[in-house]
Parts: structure tokens; sequence; C-alpha cells
């Protein structure tokens, strides 16, 4: 497997019957010798499990993916829960797919076989920042060092409708054996020349799948596990693929194939805004008496997001949208007179007002860098899944994200930027790239006042204010979560920032529901052996929070690049009352580091009896290519040795007294 490869296919759909052994393929297989023997992956002796088998047969012509897995235990680690325990297993289900026929089994180092017989239950693998991530998981009964743990499901696709797809080729684990089979969809395929195809694309893979009629297979063997580092890029583009496609002669090129989807996108988005005369007297009505171009378009802005967005409500059965009377739009009128919209449709109608008021305005398709990074020579137009508009105004084009929920003008939401986008236009479409949102554009500030107490406890109160992106990303994740959630939530994220086992208790919170205004959190927070004794002298930490980012630094060098969702500030000030009794005998010595892209500081202070310390950590990027690694690991390593400093208290003395004892 060799970085950077890439080989385009085309292929035309033979529409024939195949003869295979499909059925007798999903059957357990027989555990052989060899697996009962291997006891440790040639390489990496302490590896805590092997995979021995995997495979995968997506079918296009009734809609399922069969996986199965097998994998041996080979240390105790590797049975226990965790990120390299593998007894406790989480299958990934996305939003409106399902699974059927999971069926699971333990086989013992002495042959026993002991079958899962329990009920997976729903788990959250990730929640935040726009990333959520359900799976279906289980435990798998009795499992030791040595034991060979398999399990196999089917994941039906919604309604029957033939996705784009892909192999999943590179695992955590290593792979002994894998086999891949993809079954082309066999009925008729609507395209616009009315031909049939199925592309597919081949990215770090130097074997070829093989074609057989509408079959494509691959088998592999000793495929190395892929080792993530934190603070990454998604994984997804450094892993070996294969991606299918259908489709027509637009297939040919990647320029015909964006060229055609973005003739027809135009098509649908001027069709859906059209010229009407109720959205002109809307716009005129917005407006009323303003004159200043960009307090107008803030106003327009403002009234695209009353529109009850629906992308942020719950999937509704067809009795409940019947229920609700809730009808599909047809154009942007409708839009104005129902109240509600999709994504797409609510950012219609945003550029729709702006055009009323006379501002030259346009639909953005844009791709999202959540789970990848776009790539043009990809033929899958769900890489372009969401829309923004573009409006010129004050001789540049200004980016906003009406659609989505809670985000303040000039805003555009993270994923979003630092991305390629495609501009519709009537004369023609062009691909651009979104700007990144610099590091004001999302800001934390935590403000602690805190006491010590002689049994070196720490106590107190600690507010925090959440602004731009910071927000929108607590409220966005937030949605659909009751008050006991939110309130579980926060303390969980800020019992992060804190020495492991503190307790915080969220005391109250404003802003959920805001746009522009912070998510103001206040709480309490409790840390045990905050300080230590050394004689007469007590020791602490002169500032209290920890920093999210020093995961991203533990290793000497790096693979891959160091990746962060978006640029970011973090403004804290620490105000920690000194013990009675206590005198301060030294404290931190300011603390800068400064690059061209990041910057901290650090300074403490007396205040009267308390020990106040302000500290500022700004980061204005998003990507850094492994070379600016060392140089990064150096500006965090002076980050956390600045807020590890510790101050040295004494008992007895004044409390600006530096002599002796």
């Amino acid at each position: 497997m060799r970085p950077l490869r890439c080989v385009y296919l085309l292929v035309v759909v033979c529409m024939i019957c195949l003869v295979s052994a499909w059925g007798q393929k999903e059957d357990w297989l027989p555990i052989t010798q060899k697996d009962l023997d291997i006891k440790e992956i040639p390489g990496n002796p302490g590896a805590s499990a092997i995979q021995l088998y995997y495979a995968q047969y997506i079918n296009d012509n009734d809609g399922t993916t069969f996986y199965y897995h097998r994998i041996k235990i080979l240390t105790e680690k590797g049975r226990q829960p965790g990120s390299d325990g593998y007894a406790d297993v989480e299958i990934p289900i996305l939003s409106g797919f399902s699974i059927s026929g999971l069926k699971a089994r333990t086989i013992h180092p002495d042959g026993k076989i002991t079958d899962f017989s329990g009920k997976p239950f729903e788990k959250t693998l990730i929640k935040g920042k726009g990333i959520k991530i359900l799976a279906k998981a289980f435990t798998m009964p009795e499992v030791t060092v040595g034991s060979i743990i398999e399990y196999k499901y089917k994941i039906n696709t919604p309604d029957g409708v033939v996705y784009n797809s892909s192999w999943d080729i590179q695992h955590n684990l290593f792979t002994v054996q894998e086999n891949l089979v993809f079954k082309a969809y066999e009925g008729r395929l609507r395209t616009e020349d009315g031909t049939s195809q199925l592309s597919y694309t081949t990215v770090h893979l130097d074997k070829k799948p093989v074609l057989k009629g509408t079959t494509v297979t691959l088998d592999l063997e000793n495929v190395p596990g892929f080792a993530s580092e934190s603070f990454m890029p998604p994984e997804a583009i450094y892993k070996p693929q294969v991606n299918f496609f259908y489709g027509g002669s637009e297939l040919s090129s990647a320029d015909k194939f964006w060229q055609k989807n973005g003739e027809r996108w135009t098509e649908s988005a001027e069709h859906f805004i059209g010229n009407h005369r109720e959205i002109r007297e809307t716009a005129a009505q917005v407006i009323g008496a303003e004159t200043d171009p960009g307090q107008k378009l803030r106003k327009l802005y403002a009234r695209a997001q009353q529109i009850r967005n629906l992308a942020y409500e719950r999937d509704r059965t067809e009795q409940e949208l019947k229920k609700e009377n809730l009808k599909n739009n047809e154009n942007v009128v409708d839009v104005l007179q129902r109240g509600y919209g999709n994504r797409q449709e609510i950012t219609f109608f945003f550029v729709a007002l702006a055009r009323a008021a006379g501002f030259d305005a346009s639909v953005l398709r844009v791709s999202s860098r959540s789970e990848r990074f776009f790539d043009k020579n990809l033929p899958d137009s769900r890489q372009l899944d969401s829309d923004l508009a573009a409006v010129f105004i004050e001789g540049r084009d200004l980016y906003l994200d009406p659609a989505t929920k809670f985000c303040p003008y000039g805003l555009v939401r993270w994923n979003r930027t630092s991305t390629a986008a495609l501009k519709l236009g009537k004369s023609g479409t062009t691909f651009l790239n979104i700007p990144p949102a610099r590091q004001d554009k999302a800001v934390t500030v935590r403000t602690a006042k805190v006491s010590v107490d002689e049994d070196g406890t720490l106590t107190g109160t600690l507010d925090v204010s959440f602004q731009g992106g910071e927000a929108l990303e607590h409220r966005l994740d937030a949605l659909g979560t009751d008050e006991a959630g939110k309130k579980k939530n926060l303390e969980d994220e800020v019992r992060s920032w804190l020495p492991t086992g503190s307790v915080v208790t969220m005391t109250g919170a404003q802003g959920w529901d805001a746009t522009d205004d912070p998510l103001t959190v206040h709480l309490t927070i409790q840390v045990p052996s905050f300080a230590s004794f050394a004689g007469k002298r007590l020791l602490m930490p002169s500032y209290l929070l920890q920093s999210k980012q020093k995961d991203a630094f533990k290793n000497a060098e790096r693979k891959y690049p160091v990746y962060f969702a978006y640029a970011f500030a973090e403004l804290d000030n620490v105000s920690i009352q000194i013990p009675s009794g206590y005198s301060l005998e030294g404290t931190s010595a300011q603390q800068n580091a400064n690059l061209p892209y990041a910057r901290y500081q650090l300074f403490s202070k007396v205040e009267g009896t308390r020990l106040v310390t302000q500290r500022a950590l700004l980061l204005n990027g998003v990507y850094f290519d492994p070379t600016k690694y060392k140089e990064l690991k150096d500006f965090f390593s002076k980050v956390q040795a600045g807020d590890e400093q510790q101050a040295v208290l004494r008992a007895g003395g004044n409390v600006n007294d530096k002599k002796g004892e």
C-alpha cells in the first residue's frame, strides 16, 4: 500500500446473471489450526489482538452490506473495555440505516463455542462539533486471552435507495485475510443521457479489484493496522479506498462531472428562487427605512433564520407528517407562507430576499470537512452536501450560513470553512475556497474565583462564556437534549479541564437559544488535593485549568498533520484565595510563547490575599503539515510548562513577605 496513489476506472455495467455462492459466504467459517496457533503479530509482539478475517459484501440489488469480523485476543489488555479492548463490540449505524441478522460467538482456546444470546443496546460513539455517531453495542461472552471472537451482521439502506458506497479496507487491527465483494445494481439506472454506468476509484492501493460481470471482488492478505494520532485530519483520507459510483457519460472526467452537476444544481436553485412579488414585498418590509447596506443584509439574514428549520428536528413518520400537514415546498413563496423549510430551502429563501433588496447574491454548494476532505477527482456529488450564500458587499463576497440554526451573521460553521465550494450561476459554475474563521470567532472566556483550604482542597466558582463558534457548537450539540442532559454534558466538559477526581456542579446557564450573545455557564468546583504539604510549605499550581491540546504533542515525531477543527482563543482569569495563616513565598514568572500563528501568555500577581493568574492562548490555524510539528510541539510544551508552574506558600508571615521562614 503506497500513499498518494489514485487510479480512476470506468466500467459499463453488463446486465447478466451471475451464479455465485453469495449465501454460503455469509455462513460461519471453519476454525483452522493456524487460527488457534497464532500467539502474536510478527513484528509487533505486544499487540493486544489480531483480526484473522474480515469480509464486506455490498449488494446494491437488495440494499444490504454484510460484515464479518473474526478477531483473536492476544493479551489481557485485548479483552478489557476501552480503546484497546475488543470484547466490547460497537457497530456504527448511520441515521436512517438499520441492522439485521446479528450473530456473535466466542471460540475458546479449547475449541468450546459460546454463542452471544443477549440484545445489543444503542450507544453514542462520538458527539460534539457537529459530529454524532450512534452504534449498536454488546459484550462478547466469556472472553479470555486466546479466545477468538467473531460476529456478523447486515446493514440495510433506507427505502431501498441505491447509494454510492465503498469498502472499508484498513482497520485498527492487523488483518490476516480480507474478502471484499461489491455486487452492482442490475436494474435500470436513470441518468441524464440514458446510459447506465458503474465507476470506481482506488486510492492508496496497489492491488486492483477484479471485475466479473456485475461483481467486483478484492482479496487481500496481511493488511497492517492503522495507527492514528491525536488531533489528526479525518482518518479516511489516509486509508486505502475503493469507492463505487453510478452515473452516465459525465463520469468520463472530473471536470465534466462537476460541470454537469453544477448545471443541474443551478437550474434547480434558480427555479426554486424565482422572482416573486411576495418576496420583494417581504424584503422591503424587513428593511424598512434602513439605508446602510450591511444593516439591511443583517435584517434579511435574521428574517431567514426565523423560518422553522426542519433540518434540526427529528425525522417524522408519514402519519406524523400528515397530522402536522407538513408539505413539500415548491418555491421560496411556499417557505415564506408556510414558515418552515430544510437547510437548502432556507438558504434559497435568504438568497431570494437579498436579491429582492438589490444585492448580488449567489448559492454555493459546499463540502464538509467533518469526516473527510473534498477530492475533486472523486465523482461523488455528495461531497458537496450543503448550501451557503455568497453576497457581494463592500467590494467582496461575504459568505453566510443562514440555514445553520443559531449561526451568527458573518460566521460560517467550522466544517464548511477552509474547504471547497461550487458557486452556482446562470453563466457557469466556478470552484472557490471558503476562507477560515480567525481565532476571535471562537472564544472561550473562563473566570474562576476559588480558595484553598488548609487540607489542600480547592473550592469555589467557575464562570464560562462561550462566544461565536464555540457558543454555536455547544448550542447545536444540545439540540434535542433535555435540561438534565445539557447539565451533564457541560459538567463532563468542565471536569475534563480539571485534575482527576474533581467535582463539578452546574448551577445555571444563559443563552441556549440566542444567536449573537454568548452562552454563559455558572459552576461550582471542588478539587481535592489541589495543594500539597512539604514541611512548613504548601505547594499548589498557580493556574487551575488544563490544556486541551497537550495530547497532540506527546510523541517526539509525528506522521500525520496536526489538525484542529477551527481556530480558537482561550482567555482565563483565575483568582485563588491563599489559605489563612500562609503567605506567598514565590510566584511563577511571566510566560510568553509566540509563533506567527499562535500566542501564549501567562502572568501571575498577588492582589491582597489572592493569587491572580491571567492566561491567553490563541491559535489562528487549522491544518499544520508535519514539518511544522517541531515548532508546534515546542510551543505547546511551553504552554504546558507554564500552566503547570507551582506557587509556594509558607506558614506565617505577611502575604507579600518573601524573606526566609
